[in-house]
C-alpha cells in the first residue's frame, strides 16, 4: 500500500484474481493432462503389446525353418529384421537343446526421457516364443528370445505429451491474461477508484465528497454500492450535524452540571478501582491542594497520604462497590485538609457508570461542627459551665466504676460532700458574677488540693463532691486519711480569695462517708455524705463530720417516711386543721391559721416537726403545698356557702421557701384562684423572712403579682432572722407575727418584753397588723393588750382543730378567751 493509502498492483484485487487463476488453471490443467497422459500410456501399452505379438508371429515361421533346416542365412535374416525395429537392441534363437544358431544386438542410445521410463515401467522387457515343429502340434524344434528399450518403444508416447503440455500451459496463459483484463476493466479499476474516493473523504465533513457515479448501463453490485454508499454518506452527514447539536448541549449541560457540582458546599470525586479519580469538584481539588489534573494522574496512596485516615479500609470499600455493586455509608472519616485543618466528613459510597467502566462515587459532606458541636455537648453533659469540673452525671458514672473497682480489689476510698457557707451571702450582696468566680476559685483549689486520680465534681450551686481513691486496704487508716485530706481543704477553702479589689473569706461545711460498705449504691454514698454535711451545718458550720450509724438510722427512718408521705398524698392522708386567730381587744375570731396535718392509718397523727423537713428536703413540699392551696381555697368557699365566713376574716396558710422560690409558683396560684371562687381577699400566704431576704427583688416582684390578685401576706415568726426595716418597708406585706419563742417568756423575760413592745410599736408604725404567735396565758395576753396589739393565737384560745370543731366555733355566739 503506498502512501496515500491506496492499494498497489500487486495488492490489487485483478492481480489477486489472476494470481488465482493461474494456480487455479496450472491445477485444473495439470489433473486433466495427467488423466490424458495416463489414458495415453495405456493406450500405447495396449498398442505396443499388440505390435510384439504381430512381430512374433511374423518372425515365427522363419526362424522355426532356419532352426530345422539349420540355415544359418535365414537365422540371422530374421535376427537382422527383428533389429530393424528400433525398440529391439538384442535378438537370439536357439534349438530345442538350446545351441545358438544366430544372436545379435544393437547400441542403446542415451535418452533424456529414460529416468521416467524406469518409474513408470521396467527399462527393459525380455519376450520368447517357441518355434515348432511343422507337421508336429506339440512339437518344439527351439526357441526365438528378444529383448525390448522400454524408453524408445514409449518415444512417440513421449513426444505426444510433451506437445499437448505445453499447448495446455499456453492456453492457460492466454486464459488467465484475458481474465485479468477483464478483472481489471470491470472490477478493479472502478474499486481502486471507489477506494481513492473514499480515502480523499474527510471525516469530520463527509457532506462535501461523493463518489463517483458508474456509467448509467451499469447496474450491478458496484454500482449499487456506489449509490448506497453516497446515500450513506449523506446520512452520516445528517447524523453528524445531529450528533454535534446534541454534543454541543451536552457540554453545554456538562458545564452547568460541572458548575452546580462545583458550587455544591460538599466533596465530590469518583475513584477507579486502581485507586486513582477520575472526577473530582471544586470543593475536593481545593481541599486536598491539588488541581484536578494532577489529581488523575496520583494515586490516593500518595494523594490523600497526609489526608485520610486507614487509606486501605477506603480502597476496600471502593472495590467493595464496583465490584459488589453496592451502596456504603462511610458514617464518618476524618479528614485533614491542605491547609493542615482537621475535618469530619459524613461519606456515602456508590457506584457509578463513569464513561466505560465502573467506577467509586464519594460524597462527603463537612460535619466538623456537628462534630465539634456534639463534641461540646457531650462535654456540657458531662461538666459543669462555670468550673468545668465533672457534673452530677459523670459523677455517678465515674464513681460507679470507681466502687466496683475498690470492691474487687480490696481497698477503701471516701466521698466529701463540700457546701460553702453563707454562700448565697456573697451572691446576693456582691452579685452573682463575684459569686461565680468564689465558685471558680474554690473549684481550682479542691483540684490542686487532692491527688490527679482523684475526682473533684460540681453538683449545684456551691455544692461539690470529692471522691478520694485508693487510700488504703485497712478502713481505719483510710478513714484517718481521708480525715486529713477533708480538713486540708477545709483550711485551703478558707483562705482569703482576691476579687476586684475585695477581699472575700468562704468557709465550707464537709461530710465524709468512707466506701465500700455494705453494698452501698452510688446514690446512698452521695446521701450519706450529704446527710454528715447538714449535721456539720447544724452544729453551726465549718467543720468536718463523718458519716456514722446514727445518722444512717436517721437517713434510713427518712426514707421509709418518704414512702409513707407519697401513700399519705395518694390515699388522702393529709388533713387541714385550724387554729382560731383572735382580736385581743374583742375576743372575736378574725380568722385562722390553717395547719398540715397527718393521720397514719396505723401510727395515728404523726408530728409535723417530724414529717414537715421531710416533705422540704425530698421535694414533696411542692405537690403538698399546692394541696394545702387547693384545701383552703374549697374550705373557703364552703364556708362561704354556709354563712360563717364574714367579711374581712382571713385564712392564713403556710408557704414553704422551696414552694415560693418555684419560677410556676405565681402561675400556680392565680390559676387555684381561677378555679375556686372564694371570699374577696380571704386568703392569706404566711413567709418566713428566709425566703424574702435571699432574693428580695424576686420576692417583692412574686408578692406584689399577687397581691393584686387579692392575696395578702404575713411575715411569719418576726424577729427570728435578719429584722431589718430597710427591707421590711419594701415588702408587700400586711401582718407581722410575733415568733412564740419572744411570746413564751414574755411574763418573766424583761428582754423579751421590751422586743415584743419594739415589734408591735414597729408594726403599727409601718400601717402593718401584729398577730402574736403560742399566747398560752391570760398574764401574756394582758401584756400584748397593754402594748397594743392587735390579734393572736395559741393554746390558750384554742389548739389547732379540725374542720367540723372549727366550724362550730364559728357559730358560738360568745367570745373566746
Amino acid at each position: 500500500m503506498n502512501k496515500t493509502g491506496t492499494p498497489s498492483f500487486f495488492d490489487g484485487i485483478s492481480f489477486q484474481l489472476a494470481k488465482i487463476g493461474i494456480i487455479v488453471a496450472f491445477v485444473l490443467s495439470f489433473l486433466m493432462n495427467s488423466v490424458q497422459l495416463y489414458l495415453d500410456y495405456h493406450n500405447q501399452q495396449r498398442e505396443f503389446d499388440s505390435l510384439i505379438e504381430r512381430v512374433i508371429e511374423v518372425a515365427t515361421p522363419p526362424a522355426a525353418r532356419s532352426v530345422q533346416t539349420l540355415d544359418d542365412e535365414l537365422s540371422d535374416e530374421v535376427v537382422n529384421g527383428l533389429l530393424r525395429y528400433g525398440f529391439i537392441y538384442e535378438v537370439e534363437i536357439a534349438d530345442e537343446v538350446g545351441n545358438i544358431l544366430a544372436q545379435g544386438s544393437s547400441r542403446r542410445e542415451h535418452s533424456p526421457t529414460r529416468w521416467l521410463t524406469d518409474r513408470i515401467t521396467e527399462g527393459t522387457q525380455e519376450y520368447r516364443a517357441n518355434l515348432p515343429i511343422a507337421g508336429y502340434t506339440d512339437g518344439i524344434a527351439g526357441s526365438i528370445r528378444f529383448s525390448v528399450d522400454m524408453d524408445q518403444a514409449l518415444a512417440g508416447f513421449y513426444n505426444r505429451s510433451k506437445y499437448a503440455l505445453v499447448a495446455g500451459v499456453l492456453r492457460n496463459m492466454l486464459l488467465v491474461s484475458l481474465l485479468f483484463f477483464v478483472f481489471y476493466l470491470t472490477l478493479t479499476k472502478p474499486i481502486a477508484r471507489i477506494a481513492r474516493e473514499i480515502n480523499l473523504i474527510n471525516s469530520d465533513q463527509p457532506g462535501l465528497q461523493r463518489l463517483t457515479p458508474l456509467p448509467p448501463d451499469r447496474k450491478d453490485e458496484l454500482a449499487l454500492l456506489v449509490s448506497s454508499s453516497n446515500e450513506l454518506l449523506d446520512i452520516v452527514e445528517l447524523s453528524l450535524a445531529k450528533r454535534r447539536a446534541v454534543e454541543l448541549a451536552l457540554r453545554k449541560s456538562e458545564e452547568h452540571l460541572r458548575q452546580i457540582i462545583d458550587s455544591l458546599p460538599v466533596m465530590i470525586g469518583a475513584r477507579n478501582i486502581a485507586g486513582y479519580y477520575l472526577f473530582a469538584n471544586k470543593a475536593l481539588a481545593d481541599e486536598l491542594g491539588f488541581s484536578r489534573e494532577e489529581m488523575r494522574t496520583l494515586h490516593v496512596r500518595q494523594l490523600l497520604k497526609n489526608s485520610v485516615f486507614e487509606i486501605d479500609t477506603m480502597l476496600q470499600n471502593d472495590y467493595r462497590v464496583i465490584q459488589g455493586d453496592e451502596e456504603l455509608d462511610v458514617i464518618e472519616e476524618r479528614f485533614i485538609t491542605a491547609t493542615g485543618k482537621q475535618l469530619f466528613l459524613q461519606t456515602h459510597i456508590m457506584p457509578l457508570a463513569f464513561y466505560d467502566e465502573k467506577v467509586a462515587l464519594i460524597v462527603s459532606v463537612d460535619v466538623t461542627e456537628r462534630k465539634n458541636a456534639q463534641a461540646k455537648m457531650e462535654y456540657m453533659a458531662h461538666h459543669d459551665a462555670l468550673t468545668g469540673l465533672p457534673n452530677r452525671v459523670q459523677l455517678v458514672e465515674r464513681l460507679e466504676h470507681e466502687l466496683r473497682r475498690a470492691e474487687r480489689h480490696g481497698y477503701f476510698g471516701a466521698v466529701l460532700f463540700i457546701d460553702l457557707d453563707q454562700f448565697k451571702t456573697i451572691n446576693d450582696s456582691l452579685g452573682h458574677p463575684v459569686g461565680d468566680k468564689v465558685l471558680q476559685e474554690v473549684a481550682t483549689r479542691l483540684v490542686k488540693t487532692v491527688r490527679e486520680e482523684d475526682l473533684v465534681a460540681r453538683l449545684s450551686g456551691d455544692e461539690f463532691v470529692v471522691v478520694l481513691t485508693v487510700l488504703d486496704q485497712d478502713i481505719e487508716i483510710a478513714a484517718l486519711r481521708a480525715g486529713e485530706i477533708s480538713e486540708k481543704i477545709r483550711s485551703v477553702v478558707s483562705l482569703p480569695i482576691l476579687c476586684d479589689g475585695m477581699e472575700l473569706r468562704v468557709t465550707c461545711s464537709v461530710g465524709v462517708v468512707v466506701y465500700p460498705e455494705k453494698n452501698n449504691t452510688v446514690h446512698e454514698l452521695l446521701r450519706y455524705a450529704d446527710t454528715a454535711m447538714y449535721q456539720v451545718k447544724e452544729k453551726g458550720r465549718d467543720s468536718i463530720e463523718f458519716f456514722n450509724e446514727e445518722m444512717a438510722d436517721k437517713v434510713s427512718r427518712q426514707l421509709v417516711m418518704e414512702g409513707d408521705l407519697h401513700r399519705a398524698l395518694e390515699e388522702k392522708q393529709f388533713e387541714l386543721h385550724f387554729q382560731p386567730k383572735l382580736d385581743v381587744a374583742s375576743g372575736h375570731i378574725v380568722g385562722a391559721e390553717g395547719l398540715l396535718r397527718w393521720l397514719h392509718p396505723t401510727k395515728g397523727f404523726i408530728s409535723p416537726a417530724e414529717f414537715i423537713p421531710v416533705l422540704e428536703t425530698s421535694g414533696m413540699i411542692l405537690e403538698v403545698g399546692q394541696w394545702v392551696l387547693e384545701e383552703a381555697c374549697k374550705t373557703l368557699v364552703r364556708w362561704q356557702d354556709k354563712g360563717l365566713w364574714q367579711s374581712g376574716m382571713r385564712l392564713s396558710i403556710n408557704i414553704s421557701p422551696r414552694q415560693f422560690r418555684r419560677k410556676a409558683f405565681v402561675d400556680d396560684v392565680l390559676s387555684t384562684l381561677k378555679a375556686y371562687s372564694i371570699p374577696e381577699n380571704s386568703l392569706d400566704m404566711e413567709v418566713t423572712e428566709g425566703i424574702l431576704i435571699q432574693q428580695i427583688d424576686e420576692a417583692i416582684v412574686t408578692m406584689t403579682t399577687l397581691v393584686e390578685n387579692g392575696i395578702s401576706f404575713s411575715l411569719d415568726d418576726f424577729g427570728t432572722g435578719y429584722s431589718s426595716i430597710s427591707y421590711l418597708k419594701r415588702l408587700p406585706v400586711t401582718v407581722l407575727k410575733i415568733d412564740q419563742g419572744f411570746v413564751r417568756d414574755i411574763i418573766e423575760d424583761r428582754n423579751d418584753r421590751v422586743l415584743v413592745e419594739t415589734i408591735i410599736t414597729m408594726g403599727k408604725l409601718l400601717d402593718m397588723e401584729v398577730v402574736a404567735e403560742g399566747v398560752e396565758q391570760a398574764e401574756q395576753l394582758d401584756i400584748l393588750r397593754q402594748y397594743g396589739c392587735h390579734y393572736y393565737q395559741g393554746f390558750y384560745a384554742s389548739t389547732a382543730v379540725d374542720i367540723a370543731s372549727f366550724e362550730k366555733l364559728l357559730l358560738q355566739p360568745q367570745k373566746l378567751p
